[in-house]
């Protein structure tokens, strides 16, 4: 696939999809399945040049394999894994799974009696009358159920946890094969996802990743690109070649244009897309940010020096807090009525900030995106629209994703 050849809208929509569903099964979702059965070829081309990750078409179901990122914007994982313990137990219990094999039936009790047998130092080394490994392995099952490798029936995991004689059924999903060859590392020799994630990068560059990619994969997955975030290796890359990817984007991808500042890299699109959020939109969380966005981007065109020595306006916690606070207050007649304190209501908020990547949060620091000052203005009543005028407002608008 050459790098000017536009790709069609239905392509273009697919790629979107499969970047927010990652998992697609044909019982659940038969229409979208079969679109992406009938343009297999052509997806993973663009997914293998584009972003460096394969597609599984399996039987029955379609996967995209995305690897955990060195750095991310958003620090809470969309799994649960946390410890040392967690990655051991989730290495034992994929080994369980690969040894029993797909579509294959069992019960705890069995997994609880082989992860002995594969838990580093012997069977010895783990009890299950411990609380904090039963509340490990608790958090492991979760993980594999999430990822639609470990498939659950009538019971939860849960009530294991407040007792180690509890049993239910489970069932290995035919999605395991593609999880067991994405690496060849040990699990159990990281503590932590950061770890993890440097080993998977470091893994991917001699398997001949550039860093094109890695850029693209942050774009694709939030809109918004802290330049911060980037290695120094990815900087450089994206100095030298920042126009010549832009350029290459808006050729393939069409509507979807590459905004390059100082500090900040955004995608932007001039229409909403199937299957995803948009940026802004007609709801309180995001009528909320942009207010946010209007008061920095006023008060710093006033003068004042809000900005860090990477252009990002960095916030302690209590005053971040206190900024949200004041702009409710100040557009409460425009918003619609919550019933939510201010504390509860902020915390969406910041949750919808940082899916969209115009928020990181960094110990006590909040640092918002320059981006937030790329939609800005007053908040006009909500008044219901007639479908025409909403068409009309929907054309003149870009959108972020």
């Amino acid at each position: 696939m050459s790098n000017a050849e536009a790709l069609t809208e239905e392509i273009q929509t697919l790629v979107f999809l499969l970047w927010s569903e990652e998992w697609i099964y044909k019982e659940h979702k038969p229409e979208l399945y079969f679109r992406i059965r009938s343009h297999e070829h052509k997806l993973k081309a663009v997914f293998r040049e584009w972003f460096y990750y394969p597609i599984y078409m399996g039987e029955g179901y379609v996967r995209l394999i995305k690897r955990p990122e060195r750095r991310v914007l958003d620090p809470n994982p969309t799994h649960s894994l946390k410890y040392q313990m967690d990655f051991v137990l989730y290495s034992c219990v994929l080994a369980f799974m690969e040894e029993k094999g797909e579509d294959q039936q069992f019960v705890l009790r069995e997994l609880l009696e082989s992860i002995k047998a594969y838990y580093p130092g012997g069977p010895d080394a783990i009890s299950w009358s411990d609380h904090g490994v039963r509340t490990s392995l608790i958090r492991v099952i979760k993980t594999l159920e999430q990822e639609r490798l470990l498939l659950m029936f009538d019971r939860t995991i849960d009530q294991f946890r407040d007792s180690e004689d509890y049993d239910l059924l489970m069932q290995v999903s035919n999605g395991l094969r593609h999880v067991i060859r994405q690496t060849r590392l040990s699990l159990s020799e990281f503590s932590n996802m950061i770890s993890l994630r440097e080993a998977l990068h470091q893994e991917e560059i001699k398997e001949g990743m550039i860093c094109e990619q890695q850029i693209w994969r942050r774009l694709f997955a939030q809109g918004c690109l802290l330049l911060s975030e980037l290695s120094h290796d990815e900087v450089i890359y994206a100095e030298r070649h920042g126009l010549r990817m832009q350029q290459k984007l808006e050729e393939v991808f069409q509507g979807v244009f590459l905004e390059r500042y100082a500090s900040t890299w955004i995608l932007v699109h001039d229409k909403p897309r199937e299957g995803k959020s948009v940026y802004p939109a007609y709801n309180t969380h995001s009528h909320i940010v942009t207010a946010i966005g209007t008061h920095l981007r006023d008060r710093l065109d006033r003068g004042e020096n809000w900005l860090n020595h990477r252009g990002y306006v960095v916030l302690y916690a209590k005053d971040a807090f206190d900024l949200f606070v004041s702009v409710r207050r100040a557009n409460q007649e425009y918003l619609a009525k919550s019933s939510l304190s201010d504390r509860a209501l902020w915390e969406e908020v910041a949750d919808y900030m940082k899916q969209l990547g115009l928020l990181k949060v960094i110990n006590d620091e909040w640092i918002f995106s320059d981006a937030l000052g790329r939609v800005a203005g007053e908040i006009v009543e909500e008044v219901p629209q007639k479908e025409d005028v909403k068409r009309e407002l929907e054309s003149d608008q870009n959108w972020l994703f």
